[in-house]
């Protein structure tokens, strides 16, 4: 039954300008760029994509001001001669049937990569409002002087009217989550005594002059709209309070709506909500500030729920809703929303690997999804059929088994997939088992869905040995078999009380009062954090950093729930030994005793990879992906299973 939309696909106006529906894309750095910013075949096809999935507003991510204050790859409009390619990116968006504004951006004191004294990478000066200390990065920015402020006034109207000049339809000046804009609205970094520093209204006003002289160059009939945080969620930062009262000047100033988020780059917090925080948890920030401007307020914030965005729009909160994230994970989401088709939609699972991969380098590319490894490489992620079909046996019917089975198929190849227990999804199925991980599981339906509608033969309780090889003879073989939970080579690993994450998780495992948790990543910072819930006493230790590889935003949630139920941390602790009533691990070149009924063991996994040996030369062609090639992330099984869809 198809759902009855009422406001999501209704058209809506920011200024004079009328778009086709309420759902914009927000801004999102992705690298997309050259070196040099200027715009990429690759970037036209990623922002072609998410205007053709019928989104009304795509905003192009920050794009730098000046010559410095920009990310590596990142998109500049500094200079007349960016317009070029720029508007070649504002036409592939109005082809493909939606509006575009360019969001405008210095980072200030924020960079993404290592700074090297007080310069930048690109050799920029780092400013800011007060010479305070960066949280993130130890650099002490040079207190920006009033001609200084005057100047960048002036660099923010001329990067608008080229926006202007290259088709654009409207602006979003970036005055959000600790760059050079906001960190003149935030009391944690703006200390001056002048007429730019102090009170709410004071601390508005460089945002207020930008724009205001963005207004002078571009005309009234150019949008001109403003992103801020609503909150900081940092003591003695930015308050909604703030937000509410600095709202009506930037509409006085001349802004069309204002767009509300939350956190700063030095605490990620709620900026890109995690799977931990709760649906559409900013929409407060923007009820709040709706309620004391009289232009529309855009939302955003872990709203890829098309019906979520519905009602939010419904109930008066906000008069847009942006979508991120999801419209990453499925460019085609408004499209496949308006059509009713739901079921259809690949959802975000706001696991944040995409983050995590673009700022961390990652390995796998500057940019990426877990749910679809096709991102940012939309043209080579095609569906090409095969001239010559192939029979292929998949083995494991995990996320890089299904995932690789269905589109071997789509591609025209005869699939059979072989798991050897009665239902697909292999260890996903215990990650969605996790606190706050049940919506992973739309992902795993999302696939299994996949490979009925592509005809792959998929066989449950099916273990295969060599002679099932034999009896299909196939063409090539894809093995997909998963990891198993490591354990550590230490004396008492096999105790009776010690237990695996995984056990504990699926309930096959009972865990006394006193536990100490081994491993301080993902699975061990998670697993403290629920066993401290249920009211165990919980003593984590791990042999490196807390959090190593953590995505930031998870990684800083699960450290603060951890603080907050009384965990006690021993980092740089390896284990000695386990014995009946504790572990002994060495902390500080001493040793440890850490009671213990019951010693819960999350230190990785093994890659479950002994079929692979026995399947060796029984098949012209064989392919290993996933976790029984080496155990990581999903991320990367979904990426190994994209990959050898398109080799064979």
């Amino acid at each position: 039954m198809a759902h009855h939309w009422k406001k999501l696909f209704e058209p809506g106006k920011i200024g004079s300008l009328e778009l086709k529906n309420r759902l914009v894309m927000a801004a999102m750095g992705t690298h997309s760029c050259d070196a040099e910013g200027f715009i990429t075949d690759k970037a036209l096809r990623y922002y072609s994509a998410r205007a053709t999935g019928g989104a009304g507003l795509v905003i192009v991510q920050g794009t730098a001001v000046t010559r410095g204050g920009c990310s590596p790859k990142g998109m500049r409009l500094y200079d007349d001669r960016f317009i070029p390619g720029m508007k070649k990116l504002a036409r592939a968006i109005h082809e493909g049937g939606a509006k575009a504004f360019v969001q405008l951006n210095h980072l200030g004191t924020v960079y993404a990569k290592v700074r090297v004294g007080d310069l930048g990478p690109d050799g920029a000066e780092l400013i800011g409002p007060s010479a305070i200390r960066s949280v993130t990065n130890g650099v002490v920015a040079r207190e920006m002087s009033r001609p200084d402020i005057q100047s960048f006034v002036g660099i923010f109207a001329e990067a608008c009217r080229r926006a202007k000049d290259a088709g654009f339809d409207g602006v979003q000046i970036h005055a959000a989550h600790g760059y050079l804009l906001s960190s003149f609205l935030s009391p944690l970094t703006n200390r001056r005594d002048d007429e730019y520093g102090g009170s709410p209204r004071n601390r508005a006003r460089f945002v207020c002059e930008v724009i205001e002289a963005s207004r002078r160059k571009v005309g009234r009939d150019f949008p001109i709209t403003v992103r801020v945080s609503g909150t900081e969620h940092l003591d003695g930062g930015i308050e909604k309070e703030d937000v509410v009262l600095q709202a009506p000047l930037y509409v006085e100033a001349g802004a069309d709506a204002i767009d509300v988020s939350a956190c700063s780059s030095d605490y990620l917090i709620s900026g890109l909500p995690t799977y931990l925080d709760p649906d559409g948890a900013m929409v407060p920030l923007a009820e709040a500030v709706k309620k004391a401007v009289n232009v529309p307020v855009i939302t955003v914030g872990k709203i890829g729920n098309p019906v979520l965005a519905d009602r939010i729009l419904q109930k008066g909160k906000a008069d847009f809703v942006a979508m991120g994230r999801p419209l990453l994970a499925d460019p085609e989401l408004p499209n496949k929303a308006r059509e009713g088709r739901l079921k259809d939609i690949n959802y975000c699972i706001s696991c944040n690997n995409c983050f995590m991969m673009l700022f961390a380098g990652g390995g796998i590319s500057d940019f990426t999804c877990t749910v679809n490894p096709g991102l940012l490489g939309e043209a080579d992620y095609d569906v090409q059929l095969v001239a010559l079909p192939k029979k292929v046996m998949v083995v494991g019917g995990g996320l890089a088994g299904m995932m690789a089975a269905r589109d071997l198929a789509l591609r025209g190849h005869k699939v059979s997939l072989y798991e050897k227990s009665g239902h697909l999804g292999g260890q996903w199925n215990t990650v969605c088992m996790e606190d706050h991980k049940a919506g992973f599981a739309r992902f795993s339906e999302y696939l299994k869905r996949g490979l009925k509608k592509a005809g792959v033969n998929v066989l449950l309780n099916r273990e295969v040995t060599p002679v099932v090889v034999k009896e299909l003879c196939p063409d090539a073989i894809v093995a997909a078999t998963g990891a198993y939970p490591a354990t550590l080579d230490v004396p008492g690993a096999d105790g009776k009380n010690v237990v695996q994450a995984v056990d504990v998780v699926t309930g096959k495992a009972q865990v006394g009062n006193d536990v100490v948790v081994l491993g301080g990543r993902y699975v061990g910072m998670e697993i403290a954090v629920s066993l401290a819930k249920q009211g165990k006493k919980v003593t984590l230790a791990t042999r490196r950093e807390l959090g190593r590889g953590v995505e930031t935003g998870i990684y800083l949630h699960l450290r603060n729930d951890l603080i907050e139920l009384g965990v006690q941390i021993f980092t740089h602790a390896p284990v000695n030994e386990i014995r009946d009533r504790g572990v002994y691990v060495t902390h500080q070149n001493k040793a440890l005793f850490l009671k213990a009924d019951t010693v819960v063991l999350a230190v990785g996994s093994q890659p479950e990879n002994k079929l692979v040996e026995q399947l060796k030369g029984m098949a012209p062609e064989l392919y290993v992906i996933g976790d029984c090639r080496e155990p990581r992330t999903a991320i990367h099984a979904t990426q190994d299973a994209a990959a050898v869809a398109r080799q064979i």
